[in-house]
Parts: structure tokens; C-alpha cells; sequence
């Protein structure tokens, strides 16, 4: 359909005169009769019939008045020129779903953006199940999730990969059995272990490489997240594993060190429901991750 007829439509029958519809259109009078042609032609219809004083709408023409309003409307909502995004000027809160690990890497240099750009965005961080965290994002409850989401794959949820980080051991300062910043394998195995694990059984990447090589440690205490992970290991003789960029900020108590079995990186990921990834604010929001994930920050 041309979209062109029903302003043509609109004209008519607002001006109830060709001649007068057509000048508002910035149209000659036989280019907008045969427009009216056309329209009479798709509604079968003679929708304008003539009067002394111009034109008149017919029965069906009235019945037509309101549909072809509204979609006329609804287009020029959609084509009309956004106003432009100004992040100083907005008022809100974002709801995120996250986690302490996330929170420990993004969350310092994300707030100072945040107070440079948007003093007036606030952030409500929340803890949500990765296996529920895409209902929440549905029903939005959360505008956003920041994550790992490993083995999550939803065709509706859009996701940018902020970094990704190698683990590391950690032990507490002065730990015998730590040399040059390496520990051999076979005492990494024999030492008890704390580990951070929200699932049950607890069991981590440590351990699958381990068992690739016919070794399996002994877990002696298990976290449920990784900021308790450092006060269990600084004050006894147990040794853990921890994402190194968090281990760096944590490190004052503690002596890192080379994990000596070959263990995959953990990625950090932001998920947003695939309709919204476009809106200003996102768009806005993703740049700011991106650069409070960077390395060095």
C-alpha cells in the first residue's frame, strides 16, 4: 500500500475540497484526484462525492476516518527523529543481575563513570540464579545481566563478552610451600582446598583438570562466593583458586601464585534481551562496561 494515498485520504477529508487538499499537500489538483482515484479503486468505494461547497465524505469514507488516522499516527511516531540521548540528563535506575566476582572487576571504575556522566543513574545489583536469570530478564525484572552464562544459548537474549580472565592460585603469605610464585603439582593435589561453587555437588574446573591427569584433590571448605574465598585461605594453610584480576585487588593478605594444571579462562559476559540491545540507555550502558572492563582499570 502507498502510504501516500491515506495522507491524501487525511486531506480530503479535513479540507472537504480537492483544490484545497491538494495545496496543502504541496500537490496539483489533478495530481490529487488521481490519487482520490486510486484511494476509490483500493476501497471500492467512492469515498468523496461532490458538493456545492467542494466535496463530501461518504458512509464508508466516515468509517474509514478513524483506522486511517491512527495508522497514520502510529507511522509518524515511528518515523519522527528521536531526541537525542543525554546521559547527564537521565533519571533512573538500572536493575542488574549479577555477582560478586562481576561486581569486584567492573564496579569501581563503572561508578566513577557513572558519577561523570549520569549522576543521576542509580544501580540496584541483585543475585540471581543463572538458571532463573533469563525469566527475570523476561518479566523485567532485571534490565541487564552481568555473567559467565557458560552454557546458556537463548536465541532472544542479545550477549557482549566484556573480558575474560585466567585463574590463579592463592595461599596465605608465607606459605612453605609456595616457591618463586609456582607450586608442583602433586602438593597443589595433596593440600586441602577451599572452593568457590554455588552448585551441588561442589566441583570447578580445578578439579576436571586434575582428573584429566589421574589427580583429585581434597575440598576442606566450600564458598558460595568468591569474596569469602580469601578470609578462609589467609588464615590457615588451605590454598584456593581465584580469578586473577580479583585476586590482584585482594591480594594484601595473600601470595599468588602459578596454578601448575592447565585451567580454561572464565569469561564475563553482559545479557540483554535481544529487542531492547538497541535502545540509547543500553547502547550507552555497554560502552560503559567495555571500558570499565578493560585491562589496567
Amino acid at each position: 500500500m502507498d502510504l501516500n494515498l491515506l495522507v491524501v485520504f487525511e486531506a480530503l477529508l479535513r479540507e472537504r475540497h480537492v483544490g484545497r487538499a491538494a495545496a496543502t499537500l504541496s500537490l496539483s489538483q489533478s495530481a490529487t484526484s488521481h490519487a482520490l482515484g486510486r484511494l476509490r479503486t483500493m476501497f471500492d468505494d467512492p469515498l468523496f462525492v461532490r458538493h456545492p461547497r467542494g466535496v463530501e465524505p461518504t458512509t464508508r469514507a466516515r468509517e474509514l476516518a478513524e483506522p486511517i488516522a491512527d495508522a497514520l499516527s502510529r507511522v509518524r511516531r515511528i518515523m519522527a527523529p528521536q531526541p537525542t540521548f543525554e546521559p547527564a540528563t537521565l533519571r533512573r535506575t538500572f536493575t542488574v543481575a549479577t555477582h560478586d566476582y562481576a561486581l569486584a572487576v567492573l564496579a569501581p571504575a563503572l561508578m566513577a563513570e557513572l558519577r561523570a556522566q549520569a549522576p543521576g543513574v542509580d544501580l540496584r545489583c541483585v543475585s540471581a540464579d543463572p538458571v532463573t536469570v533469563v525469566d527475570g530478564l523476561d518479566r523485567g525484572e532485571f534490565d541487564f545481566a552481568l555473567g559467565g552464562f557458560v552454557d546458556l544459548t537463548v536465541d532472544r537474549m542479545a550477549r557482549t563478552v566484556l573480558f575474560s580472565d585466567r585463574f590463579v592460585g592463592v595461599a596465605r603469605i608465607g606459605h612453605p610451600d609456595i616457591r618463586d610464585g609456582r607450586m608442583q603439582l602433586d602438593t597443589f593435589a595433596a593440600l586441602p582446598h577451599v572452593l568457590m561453587s554455588a552448585t551441588n555437588p561442589p566441583r570447578g574446573d580445578v578439579d576436571q583438570a586434575l582428573s584429566a591427569l589421574g589427580l583429585k584433590r581434597r575440598i576442606a571448605v566450600t564458598v558460595p562466593t568468591f569474596h569469602t574465598l580469601p578470609y578462609v585461605v589467609e588464615i590457615s594453610d588451605v590454598v584456593g583458586v581465584l580469578p586473577e584480576r580479583l585476586a590482584r585487588r585482594v591480594a594484601r593478605n595473600l601470595e599468588i601464585f602459578e596454578l601448575p594444571v592447565e585451567v580454561g579462562a572464565v569469561t564475563c559476559s553482559m545479557l540483554v534481551p535481544a529487542p531492547l540491545v538497541q535502545r540509547p540507555e543500553i547502547v550507552w550502558f555497554t560502552a560503559l562496561l567495555r571500558r570499565a572492563a578493560a585491562p589496567g582499570r
